[in-house]
C-alpha cells in the first residue's frame, strides 16, 4: 500500500512539474504568433512583455519582434524605432553582464552586428537623417524614463 501511495505521489508530482514547464509567458505567446504570421495577434503579448518584462533580454526581444512585424507591414519608421530600442536594451545587457558566457557573446553579436545592419538597411526607407534622429531621440527618451522610474521606485 505504501508503494502505491508513493507511486501515485511521484506521478502527481511529475505531472505538476511537467505542467509548470509547459506554461508560456507573454513573450512566448507573442513569438509563437509572430512565427505563425499573426503580428496583429502577437501585438498585445509583445506590449505586455514590454510593459512588464521578466528580464532585460525579454524586453529586447519583444522590441525586436515588434520591429519584425512593422518591417513586414512596410512601416519603416516603426520598424526602425523598435529595432533601435532592441539594440539599446541588448547592448545595455551585454555591457552590464557580469557572468560572461556563450549567451553574452550571442547577445553581443545581436547588439553590435545584426541589429545595426538591419537599422542601416531600413534607414533610407525612414527618410532623411532628421527623421532617423527624431526616432532615436524618442526611443532614448522612453528608455531613459523607464530606467529612471525603476530607479526611483527602488529608492523608496
Amino acid at each position: 500500500m505504501k508503494k502505491l501511495i508513493v507511486l501515485v505521489a511521484v506521478v502527481a508530482l511529475g505531472l505538476m512539474l511537467g505542467g509548470c514547464g509547459a506554461q508560456k509567458n507573454e513573450l512566448d505567446k507573442g513569438y509563437t504568433l509572430v512565427q505563425a504570421g499573426d503580428c496583429a495577434g502577437a501585438g498585445p503579448y509583445l506590449e505586455d512583455t514590454i510593459a512588464n518584462p521578466d528580464g532585460i533580454m525579454d524586453l529586447a526581444y519583444a522590441y525586436f519582434l515588434k520591429g519584425k512585424c512593422a518591417e513586414k507591414a512596410g512601416d519603416a519608421a516603426m520598424a526602425y524605432e523598435n529595432y533601435y530600442a532592441s539594440k539599446i536594451v541588448a547592448c545595455y545587457a551585454v555591457s552590464n553582464d557580469i557572468h560572461v558566457n556563450l549567451n553574452t557573446y550571442g547577445r553581443s553579436e545581436f547588439c553590435e552586428r545584426i541589429i545595426p545592419q538591419m537599422l542601416k538597411k531600413i534607414a533610407p526607407d525612414v527618410g532623411e537623417a532628421s527623421k532617423v534622429e527624431a526616432i532615436t531621440d524618442k526611443v532614448d527618451g522612453i528608455l531613459t524614463a523607464r530606467y529612471m522610474e525603476r530607479f526611483k521606485s527602488n529608492l523608496q
